[in-house]
């Protein structure tokens, strides 16, 4: 697990650093585990941040709301959460321990969803720096289990744009989250036909997420887009669902 967060970390601090003129300087922090599961009965959770330079890092924690509107993340202060250090150093690859407490009930039906955002506060320049400062940020999932079981349930549909595009959508019903890992769309009975998407993306209670599909690019042109098959995995393991996109 501290090998992936610190992977994340650093594929934050290189995407940071392909957008600023050189020369940059970005910091290296590590977290395990990636996200805290929370409920009436564990209502404190910890997580391990480590400092990956050989100079000290000094980091704000906050806990966030976090909410889907129409497939985009929102995210809100908020109280429901306390997270204690909010401000702490890192010294050189050193370590410091962040504990996550739930200050509300929980809910008796749907799963409650916050986000522990992590940003590391850029050190002072030197006098003869002339550069940029980039400040390493982390969100991770914090999720509430409710009173009663709770359970993602995704029903697929689809829709056929006036510009040859299909829009498949994946509509969570259920009372917990999901995470879509991979995706690939088909017409039924042309598997070669496939466009595979690679998407690592959430879906909260009630919420849903919309994927366009260009089918006039790569050879699909001129192929039956109404009758479709929808393959791929969630963190909940492998999923398959026949659907429509003309309405039928």
């Amino acid at each position: 697990m501290t090998a992936r967060g610190l992977l994340l970390g650093t594929l934050a601090a290189v995407a940071a650093w392909m957008l600023m003129p050189a020369p940059v300087q970005a910091g290296t922090f590590s977290v395990s585990p990636l996200r805290v599961d929370l409920s009436s009965k564990v209502q404190t959770g910890a997580l391990m941040i480590r400092n990956q330079r050989d100079t000290e890092v000094t980091v704000e924690a906050q806990g966030v709301l976090w909410a889907q509107v129409d497939g985009q993340d929102g995210l809100t202060p908020t109280r429901d959460v306390l997270v204690s250090p909010v401000v702490f150093t890192l010294p050189p690859n050193g370590s410091q321990l962040v504990r996550v407490a739930l200050q509300r009930p929980t809910d008796v039906v749907s799963e409650l969803s916050y986000r522990l955002i992590l940003t590391e506060v850029p050190p002072q320049a030197t006098p003869d720096f002339t550069g940029l400062n980039v400040a390493l940020r982390l969100s991770l999932p914090i999720f509430v289990a409710p009173m009663s079981d709770a359970q993602p349930k995704i029903d697929w549909t689809a829709r056929t744009a006036g510009d040859g595009t299909v829009e498949v959508i994946a509509r969570n019903t259920g009372s917990a989250h999901t995470r879509v890992l991979s995706l690939s769309v088909a017409p039924i009975g042309n598997a070669d036909a496939a466009i595979v998407e690679q998407v690592a993306a959430y879906i909260l209670p009630g919420q849903s997420r919309t994927w366009a599909l260009n089918t006039k690019k790569d050879g699909t042109s001129g192929i039956d887009w109404r009758r479709l098959r929808v393959t791929g995995n969630t963190e909940a393991g492998d999923f398959s669902a026949e659907i429509s996109s003309d309405g039928g």
